[in-house]
């Protein structure tokens, strides 16, 4: 079923450059997904390591506060200080803890599945890719079905995107949306700003993972780094407890 008809080669050079985009950001998510993977546990292990010296130094710095005040060191107040400040940091920890096992669980798919959607990625961002039918932009239903398809899209889910595309063309039916013609205002700056986009995407990350998940002296590269690093916290924390050690240990919370 044909929906658009294109008033010139310019629109359909616009509606493949809008679809590269969106699949080059569907690569880039498997290409992280593929990366969390490989270096999540350590990545959370280098973060963790990370808050637990930025805890060290705000305690250190309270206690600091409180000497030079000639002030009591409350354990209890200094705990609830630390908990309270330190939150958001947990918070992402466990966030990037559970984008790990994420990843992890990830089945991957088939060539087969790929290209298939891949197809219906294309057929249903013809219908509705809210670049290409500015006209739907206002319709809750179309701007609801577009979110679920980007989703699906870049999670690689084809039974989804399956059902989203028999919703999809029962929906523009319902429209009566059959050999629509438009008018798109600003095709080329429109076309500029996508290869603009599309050139960002290829140089930089999450796309630019590629480059180390496929070359094993990468992956052993970054792997060291990520080692180092570690250390480097552990060694860090280390120091940060004997200036800790410096206060009367029976009035602070370690």
């Amino acid at each position: 079923m044909e929906l658009i008809k294109l008033k010139d080669d310019r629109y359909a050079d616009y509606e493949n450059l809008l679809i590269r985009r969106d699949s080059l950001k569907a690569d880039g998510e498997q290409y992280y997904m593929k990366y969390l993977s490989l270096f999540g546990d350590l990545i959370n292990d280098v973060f963790r390591m990370k808050i637990e010296c930025i805890s060290k130094k705000k305690k250190i710095a309270y206690c600091q506060a409180r000497v030079n005040r000639n002030e009591a060191i409350n354990a209890a107040e200094l705990e609830n200080y630390i908990q309270t400040v330190m939150a958001e940091y947990y918070i992402r920890l466990d966030e990037m803890i559970s984008d790990t096992a994420t990843a992890k669980s990830a089945v991957p798919i088939s060539y087969f599945e790929s290209k298939k959607i891949k197809e219906i990625y294309r057929e249903l961002a013809k219908m509705i890719h809210p670049d290409r039918r500015p006209d739907l932009s206002e319709d809750e239903t179309i701007n609801e079905l577009w979110n679920q398809i980007s989703i699906a899209y870049r999670c690689s889910n084809l039974k989804d995107l399956e059902e989203l595309k028999f919703r999809t063309e029962a929906y523009l039916r319902t429209l009566g949306d059959e050999n629509v013609e438009i008018e798109i205002p600003d095709l080329d700056e429109k076309i500029a700003q996508v290869l603009k986009e599309i050139d960002q995407i290829l140089t930089s990350f999450p796309y630019q993972y590629r480059f180390i998940i496929d070359d094993e002296n990468e992956i052993k590269t970054k792997k060291q780094e990520l080692e180092d690093e570690l250390k480097s916290y552990e060694d860090y924390s280390r120091q940060l407890d004997q200036i800790l050690n410096q206060f009367n240990l029976q009035r602070i919370a370690s």
